[in-house]
């Protein structure tokens, strides 16, 4: 970014900046007496004291993002939000040294009824890479656009450790003009700090209870966040502890003996480090619903399957193929379609200056292997609808006349092979209607975890 055209940001915890990954309490600091002093040196067999040594504390920056202006009402309600928020995680988490900037981002959005949630996501990812932080939560005043809800309150990303919340739905004094003002403020401010612990909650992994008053009990309207308790449940309360212990160990770019390694090194062993929070990240994004989200991706890959399967010439081509030449497409056909929608969706985009750091290796390993399952969910879904529609519509007569020059009838692998050989070129030309879907959708898809 070019110097002065940074945006304005505004700490509400101002103060000395330091490295928020520092480790507090991490030892203890002995004067050494200088050569010089008059000061009688100790007895030989004298024992100095023990200098008791501060426990280690590890340090956990979640950072705040207010996404354009708000309201008087807003504003309250968002300090104290924030201050429950922090007497929450403190003293769910007292293991931990808990830190809450808040950066005033007045450019994100300045006005208009709806948002892109992908919008506030990339700007608060951008916040925590360049502020260090470990989480970042992003706060608008306007609505967040839903694609499959009529309406969503906040948007979770544990690929991107970030998640946007919208105020535009919770202001209970917009529904019940009798409350007064600091009984409004109160309640707005709980629903926030109830909505904002639910998607911290998502960010670490948690899935959804049915307890009416636990934290990741999803809401299905503002109200039903008034009857959050503001803490965790067991087992979750464990799970959280041990998940953010993880996060606040020290990051490998930040290890002297790691940041020499090469780049495709420090990849490796990032991944090796961090296998199960990629694990985690792929389950929360769900890619087994990208046939189902990405309307084009399907339309395009079935019409591409029903003129195959119609085509005499095609189970004449497919089903002569041996099984392993069909395996092989099948993994470069997977492959290449997510290689290529990752490169045309921009879902991996490097942005100028950015350095490696093992939180970059972990969204991008996420994002691959989530697209990926998604892609083979797609060639499994066709795959199958193959053998279906064989069933129903072909019977042996016919295939074997299409596929004459097998020399024999056709059988269960040459049915198998051909409808690998369908379901990959099938997603092929599917994974070319995807580079048309709205790059905005996709990006939506690929990285909100739940419209909450």
């Amino acid at each position: 970014m070019p110097q002065g055209s940074e945006p304005a940001r505004l700490s509400a915890e101002a103060g000395p900046v330091v490295n928020p990954r520092k480790v507090v309490g991490a030892g203890a600091y002995h004067a050494a007496m200088p050569e010089t002093s008059d000061a009688p040196l100790p007895a030989p067999d004298a024992v100095a004291p023990p200098v008791p040594i501060a426990p280690h504390v590890p340090a956990v920056v979640v950072g705040w993002v207010q996404a354009g202006p708000l309201d008087d009402s807003q504003n309250a309600a968002l300090v104290r939000a924030r201050a429950l928020f922090r007497e929450s995680l403190r003293a769910e988490l007292p293991g931990f040294a808990w830190s809450f900037p808040l950066i005033r981002r007045v450019d994100l959005h300045a006005g208009g009824q709806e948002v892109e949630p992908v919008d506030l996501l990339d700007a608060g990812a951008t916040e925590r890479r360049v502020a260090g932080w470990d989480f970042a939560l992003v706060v608008t005043g306007a609505d967040l656009r839903a694609r499959f809800r009529p309406f969503t309150l906040a948007t979770p990303s544990q690929a991107l450790d970030v998640a946007a919340l919208s105020l535009a739905r919770l202001d209970p004094g917009a529904r019940n003009p009798f409350l007064s003002d600091e009984e409004s403020t109160e309640r707005f401010a709980r629903r926030l700090a109830a909505l904002a612990l639910h998607a911290f909650g998502h960010l670490n992994g948690l899935d959804h209870e049915d307890r009416e008053d636990a934290v990741m009990c999803p809401p299905q309207s503002p109200a039903d966040l008034d009857r959050s308790s503001l803490s965790f449940t067991e087992p979750n309360r464990s799970e959280i502890e041990a998940e953010v212990a993880d996060v606040a160990d020290p990051r490998m770019e930040e290890m002297s003996s790691v940041a020499r390694l090469g780049t495709l090194a420090f990849t490796l062993r990032a991944l090796l480090a961090n296998w199960s929070d990629v694990a985690d990240t792929v389950l929360q994004i769900r890619p087994w619903r990208f046939p189902f989200q990405l309307s084009k991706l399907t339309t395009a890959a079935a019409s591409t399957l029903i003129v195959l399967v119609i085509t005499a010439e095609a189970w004449d081509l497919g089903a002569r193929q041996p099984l392993w030449h069909v395996a092989w497409l099948a993994i470069v056909a997977v492959a290449g379609t997510s290689a290529y929608l990752v490169r045309k969706q921009g879902l991996l985009a490097r942005r100028h200056g950015q350095v490696r750091s093992e939180q970059q290796v972990v969204q991008s390993a996420s994002i691959l292997l989530a697209l990926g399952l998604g892609m083979t969910t797609t060639w499994a879904l066709l795959f199958g609808a193959t053998l279906i529609l064989r069933l129903l519509f072909f019977d042996g007569a016919i295939l074997d006349g299409w596929a004459a020059s097998l020399g024999h009838s056709v059988g269960p692998l040459e049915v198998m092979a051909f409808a690998g050989f369908a379901s990959s070129l099938g997603i092929g030309v599917g994974a070319l209607g995807a580079s048309f879907e709205d790059q905005t959708y996709f990006r939506h898809v690929a990285y909100v975890d739940e419209e909450t």
